[in-house]
């Protein structure tokens, strides 16, 4: 996950232990775990790192032994990716691999079994059942009516889980990759498109739903909408925002834009920001540097803002500082 070979998330430890009893007490308050079975092993250690976010968390998690963790229902549903290893989840007596060729989700409000095998590492994305809930809701332009309801397993091969697993590990990559703290905004917008991408990687009780075809809208709504991202530039863009905007579905907001326009509102809030990082670079300003013009204008990672730029561009944002003080 990491050039230097660290763990993923290693910036936000949680716990390290070789003590099975410290292993329960801390898995109980911590994660919520209401027992851990463990099998036969002359050594053992388990490792968890975790990122809080305000709707989601991130974890990763390692055992050097065979082990059984137990949860009760809660208002979390979770994403299990292996990254070595495998495990099984036990939902109501089904049984489902978590294997690197599928993702496993848990569902928030029945009782789980996790059994991990020797030498197992995965990511887990927690959400929250009312965040996907809102979420759903603002992609359909209405409450679903029944239970949000998840199959267990979901093929990594898949073109919407590529989209989602390659956004999970930008966003453990992006937050170990620097001391600093991120824009809140950019990490507000890509947390924000995890749960949007799980929504659409997953199979639920509201898929049919999203798949359906939808009404067309007015051209203008696409022009509003881009005046009002040039306008917001600086803050998070989300999907509630350009819904209230709009007055219809964020999936007819999407297609619109794809539709006549040929990228997304999110590729277009991009653009506004790179040009307005480009003036920044320009300015002319000694204390002014490319990781500084990246966070001002709410990019996560300057090495991906270099390469956009240089694609807008031509040139580095380097090459820009340069010449500018030329």
């Amino acid at each position: 996950m990491t050039d230097s070979g660290a763990d993923p998330l290693h910036r936000f430890p949680l716990f390290q232990t070789s003590s099975p009893d410290e292993l329960r007490h801390l898995a109980s308050t911590l994660l919520g775990t209401t027992g851990i079975d463990f099998g036969k092993t002359d050594k053992f250690d388990a490792r968890i790192n975790l990122l809080r976010l305000p709707e989601t968390s991130l974890a990763f998690g390692a055992t050097s032994g065979s082990l059984t963790g137990r949860f009760l229902g809660s208002d979390f549903v979770r994403l299990h990716m292996a990254l070595k290893g495998g495990a099984t989840t036990s939902v109501g007596g089904r049984m489902t691999d978590i294997t690197q060729r599928q993702l496993v989700v848990s569902p928030s409000d029945a009782p789980t079994l996790l059994a991990c095998e020797a030498g197992h590492e995965r990511l887990t994305l927690r959400m929250t059942q009312t965040a996907l809930l809102q979420k759903l809701t603002l992609l359909l332009g209405v409450k679903p009516k029944g239970e949000l309801v998840f199959d267990p397993a979901i093929a990594a091969d898949q073109a919407y889980a590529q989209g989602l697993s390659q956004l999970v590990r930008f966003l453990a990559q992006q937050l170990d990759a620097t001391p600093s703290r991120l824009p809140a905004a950019a990490c507000r917008e890509l947390e924000q498109a995890v749960q949007i991408a799980f929504l659409w990687a997953s199979r639920h009780s509201f898929s049919h739903l999203l798949e359906r075809r939808e009404k067309e809208i007015a051209p203008s709504i696409v022009l509003r909408l881009e005046q009002f991202i040039e306008a917001n530039w600086q803050d998070a863009i989300t999907i509630d925002r350009l819904v209230a905007e709009a007055g219809v579905s964020a999936r007819s907001i999407f297609r619109a834009f794809d539709r006549s326009r040929g990228y997304s509102p999110m590729a277009f809030a991009k653009s506004v920001r790179l040009r307005r990082a480009r003036e920044v670079l320009m300015s002319g300003d000694p204390g002014v540097s490319v990781t500084a013009a990246a966070f001002r204008c709410n990019f996560v990672s300057p090495g991906h803002f270099a390469r956009d730029y240089r694609d807008a561009f031509g040139e580095l944002p380097s090459e820009t500082i340069s010449r500018t003080r030329r």
